[in-house]
C-alpha cells in the first residue's frame, strides 16, 4: 500500500493569502485636534483603539510644571466628578473636553489656528494610565506671489 499524504486547510490557500493572513497589523496613529471653540477632540478612531477611553466621565488635565506656553498637555482618566477633574462629553465625532479658558492663558490660539495634538500612554501611578498630548500647529502655507503678466495701469514712469 502507497503512503497517503493528507491536505490541509492551509495547503488549499495561496502564498498571496497566507502573506496576508500573517501580515502584521499597522499601529493606529492616535491623535485628535483642538476644535475652534476650544475643545480637545478625540476621534471615535482613537477612543476605540485606547479602550480605557470609552466609559470616562471626567479627565483630569495638566500641564508641565513652570511653562508658560503650552505644547504639551497629561490627561488622566477618573471616574470621580470632582472639581480637579473636566466633564468628558461623548459626541457623534468622539469625546470632547472644554477647555477654552485655559488654552487661551496658556497662549494657545485655537480661534486662528489649527491645531492637533498625538496622544502617547504613560504610567503615571500604580494602576493609572496617562495620556501625554503633544501639541502641533498647523500653519497654513503663505500663498506665493503672482509671477504672472502684470495687469492693470502701468506704473508712472519716475
Amino acid at each position: 500500500m502507497p503512503a497517503i499524504r493528507f491536505f490541509t486547510q492551509a495547503d488549499n490557500k495561496s502564498d498571496a493569502e497566507t502573506a496576508k493572513v500573517n501580515k502584521v497589523a499597522k499601529p493606529i496613529l492616535l491623535t485628535g485636534y483642538i476644535s475652534l471653540t476650544g475643545k480637545l477632540v478625540i476621534p471615535t478612531k482613537t477612543v476605540q483603539a485606547i479602550s480605557d477611553l470609552s466609559g470616562v466621565q471626567a479627565m483630569k488635565v495638566g500641564s508641565q510644571a513652570g511653562k508658560r506656553k503650552l505644547t504639551v498637555l497629561y490627561l488622566m482618566p477618573t471616574n470621580e466628578p470632582d472639581a480637579e477633574g473636566f466633564a468628558v462629553t461623548t459626541t457623534p465625532r468622539g469625546l470632547t473636553i472644554e477647555l477654552a479658558h485655559i488654552l487661551t492663558i496658556g497662549r494657545v490660539d485655537y480661534k486662528t489656528g489649527k491645531y492637533s495634538f498625538t496622544l502617547t500612554p504613560f504610567s503615571y501611578q500604580k494602576d493609572i494610565t496617562g495620556y501625554e498630548l503633544a501639541l502641533t500647529a498647523k500653519n497654513a502655507q503663505p500663498k506665493a506671489p503672482y509671477m504672472g503678466k502684470p495687469r492693470g495701469r502701468k506704473p508712472k514712469a519716475k
